[in-house]
């Protein structure tokens, strides 16, 4: 299960299918662009998060069971055809981000990790300005045309706004005592959370100790 977790989360960059082109410009890194909104430590901090456009699919399930481990793979996978589009069609490169995770129903406050327990989700992996609609709807075309369908995903932006976010190192039994913390340093602030459980998964699952395991848990929160 976690390796093919492990498979969509890592390998942020290296070749894939549709290779470089002449005069293709510089690959867009995402995080690195956006260094700050992924940097987190175990005490929790607010910090300003900007609007940012995803390739998503919703789905529900066991956290990290089967389906949600199929549904990250076949999200990444769709995501490197886009990019293999992107260097054929405009000359244009960006580095395979991190898996990404909302958890919970949309207007939730947060939600409480069980594993084991079924759960919604919308998993996330950010694109660039230059990957649109047309250019999914054009593959979903091609597909079309060589008998295969691609999955329920589309393009949107996330607007989180302020957040506080921590790093959870360990398994997932151990976040309840993370977004706790999380919590109590947003109401030492005058803040309450309001929006759902996001989470970016930072290591390999798949080659890193369950012990060691490194997520980003991140909670929208506005003033009390």
């Amino acid at each position: 299960m976690s390796q093919g977790i492990g498979r969509t989360a890592s390998r942020s960059g290296g070749a894939a299918s549709g290779g470089y082109v002449a005069g293709m410009s510089a690959r867009v890194d995402l995080v690195a662009l956006h260094a700050e909104e992924y940097a987190a430590g175990r005490a929790p901090r607010v910090v300003p998060t900007t609007p940012a456009r995803y390739l998503s699919l919703d789905g529900a399930g066991e956290f990290q069971g089967e389906r949600f481990v199929e549904q990250a793979l076949s999200l990444s996978t769709l995501l490197r055809e886009l990019r293999a589009r992107a260097r054929r069609e405009a000359g244009k490169d960006f580095r395979l981000p991190p898996l990404e995770v909302l958890l919970g129903a949309r207007r939730a406050p947060g939600v409480e990790v069980d594993p084991g327990a079924p759960v919604s989700w919308k998993l996330l992996l950010r694109i660039p300005a230059f990957v649109r609609s047309s250019d999914l709807a054009a593959l979903a075309g091609e597909q079309a045309g060589n008998g295969h369908a691609l999955p329920a995903a589309r393009l949107e932006e996330l607007r989180e706004g302020r957040c506080i976010q921590a790093l959870h190192v360990g398994p997932p039994a151990g976040i309840a005592g993370t977004l706790d913390r999380m919590r109590r340093a947003a109401a030492d602030q005058d803040l309450v959370v309001r929006g759902r459980l996001h989470q970016v998964w930072l290591s390999d699952p798949a080659r890193t100790p369950v012990g060691r395991r490194r997520t980003l848990l991140r909670l929208p929160v506005k003033a009390r």
